[in-house]
């Protein structure tokens, strides 16, 4: 396979994941009541935007993250007031489920192309791939080995399990982190939260982008 189909492939796994990440929050966070007024996937300019039921869609060409607006217009007569964040207006149960049950959804998708065990499997393994940092090296390789070998398939039920277990990490801009704050999401985080969330954010970091540099290696060796 060619360098730019294989970058093609990974950005197309990428995108996969990031609209039925977006598409699930919109559709869950929409049957409780909470309506998002944006939707960006990507990063990076804008490429193309358009505004479907009252929700602003927006594509851009970094496929590495995308994100959900719940914004909505301050209340009346409150001009200088900061937007109105429809999901705090949510119970506490239901805004977890708005935060964590999009993953789910691409566990499912996980079942669905490798079977039902092996896609549970893949899943609850990807929880400990930060802390495996020998074994990525190996890992990528076998990734790149299954998109060079046409297996798009698989590649995408293991980047849909990977990525799941990897957002519900409690690393403070992910879905794992953004759950364990909900608290205090109407008052301010005490300084030992703060604290652990810099701790977590600290180890990521420098591991994702250990990640990115290994991917590129593989990629353009």
């Amino acid at each position: 396979m060619e360098r730019a189909t294989l970058l093609f492939w990974l950005w197309m796994l990428f995108f996969a994941v990031n609209v039925l990440w977006a598409l699930g929050q919109s559709a869950v966070a929409t049957s409780f009541g909470a309506r998002p007024t944006s939707v960006q996937l990507g990063y990076g300019p804008t490429l193309f935007s358009v505004t479907l039921s009252g929700i602003r869609w927006s594509l851009r060409p970094i496929a590495l993250g995308s994100s959900v607006s719940f914004d909505g217009p301050p209340p009346e007569g409150a001009k200088d007031a900061p937007p109105e964040n429809r999901l705090r207006r949510l119970p506490v149960g239901l805004h977890l489920a708005v935060i964590l049950v999009p993953w789910l959804f691409l566990v499912g998708v996980s079942m669905a192309c490798l079977g039902a065990r092996e896609g549970l499997g893949q899943f609850l393994s990807g929880f400990a791939i930060p802390f495996q940092p020998s074994a990525l090296p190996g890992r990528l390789e076998r990734f790149i080995a299954l998109l060079q070998s046409g297996e798009v398939l698989r590649a995408w039920g293991l980047t849909s399990a990977k990525l799941a277990a990897l957002n519900l990490l409690p690393v403070p801009m992910l879905a794992g982190g953004a759950a364990l704050l909900l608290p205090w999401r109407n008052r301010p985080v005490p300084v030992w939260v703060a604290g652990l969330n810099f701790l977590a954010l600290a180890f990521f970091l420098p591991w994702a982008c250990y990640t990115l540099y290994l991917l590129g290696g593989v990629i353009f060796r």
